[in-house]
């Protein structure tokens, strides 16, 4: 090997020695101008059970519709209405009403038994009525 060869392999080595030993193992990421490197640690995941979160499905009321007209959901499921419209409505479901929704206002009902239920605007009667399939 010559000389030049040799100066340069000793300079490479100098430096990856100095590099490493500047690495702290408690520090976050070490960057450089055209990589980021990051040092993550072996997680060990907890024993649990999944907890389903809930789960909400939306309906909008826009020109004297429900938007979509029918949904199939799961138990437990909530179902938010949202008014769209210039004109107010309220929505009777499962023996429940809703207050009056004007313009971007939103109420919701959580569906906690099977079945299919029919829904509507008590103040809009000519107005298609929806339908929500609960399922298991």
């Amino acid at each position: 090997m010559d000389k030049r060869c040799i100066l340069i392999l000793l300079i490479l080595t100098v430096l990856i020695v100095a590099i490493s030993g500047c690495i702290d193992d408690n520090a976050g990421p070490i960057t450089s101008a055209n990589q980021t490197i990051i040092k993550t640690s072996a997680v060990t995941p907890a024993v649990g059970f999944p907890v389903p979160e809930p789960l909400t499905v939306y309906v909008e009321i826009k020109g004297s519709m429900f938007n979509p007209l029918e949904l199939k959901i799961v138990n437990g499921t909530t179902v938010k209405w949202t008014n769209a419209d210039s004109v107010s409505y309220i929505v009777n479901v499962d023996d429940v009403q809703s207050p009056v929704l004007n313009k971007r206002n939103s109420w919701n009902h959580t569906f906690n038994k099977t079945g299919i239920f029919e829904y509507n605007s008590s103040n809009h009667p000519a107005m298609p009525h929806g339908r929500i399939i609960v399922e298991n």
